[in-house]
């Protein structure tokens, strides 16, 4: 921050200036909520509005989820963690929203987190996911891991259903960032 003080305004690569951000309201306050139907995305922001304070995984995985999946400008993300994180840093804030987004110093441009491999993957057992979502602590591990919790389970546990599908939102996210990259002018 210290040497790139512009950053605190906008993204460090120029292809983000104009990024077609959808920016839907009701995704960003189910998102704020830990209401998006994504155990781990759910669990990770629900620790987030009791404790204020998060592991760094759960931050990239939430980052990644809000800006790739639903669409929503990492600046929400970012203003949203400064207002609620007890640790709140402008320059580690901006940061790890960037690199999360793609808009940083990242040197592999495009990096897109499946929130159920990540689920798998850090929270195999799905403690993590029990304790901050204990509406779900009678489900079976392996439908917390990959988050293929019934219709009528979710309606039994008042749990939402996904508010999108992670792999339709993936390729719509591509094609944007493709669309972007083709507007940039060759350096």
């Amino acid at each position: 921050m210290y040497f790139f003080p512009e950053l605190a305004a906008g993204p460090y690569r120029p292809l983000w200036q104009h990024f077609p951000w959808e920016n839907n309201p009701a995704y960003f306050q189910a998102w704020c909520a830990g209401r998006t139907g994504y155990p781990m995305v759910d669990a990770a922001m629900r620790q987030l509005n009791e404790t204020g304070w998060m592991h760094n995984r759960c931050r990239m995985i939430v980052a990644n989820f809000l800006t790739k999946d639903l669409l929503v400008s990492w600046q929400w993300g970012e203003k949203y963690f400064m207002q609620t994180l007890i640790d709140g840093d402008l320059a580690a804030n901006n940061g790890g929203w960037q690199w999360s987004t793609s808009s940083g110093m990242d040197p592999r441009p495009l990096r897109i987190f499946n929130p159920i491999t990540q689920a798998q993957k850090f929270d195999p057992e799905a403690e993590y996911i029990r304790q901050w979502l204990p509406e779900l602590r009678s489900l079976e591990t392996a439908d917390l891991v990959t988050g293929k919790i019934s219709p009528l389970d979710c309606h039994q546990c008042d749990y939402p259903l996904p508010i999108v599908d992670h792999h339709q939102q993936q390729r719509l996210f591509k094609i944007y960032y493709q669309q972007q990259k083709d507007r940039m002018p060759s350096s």
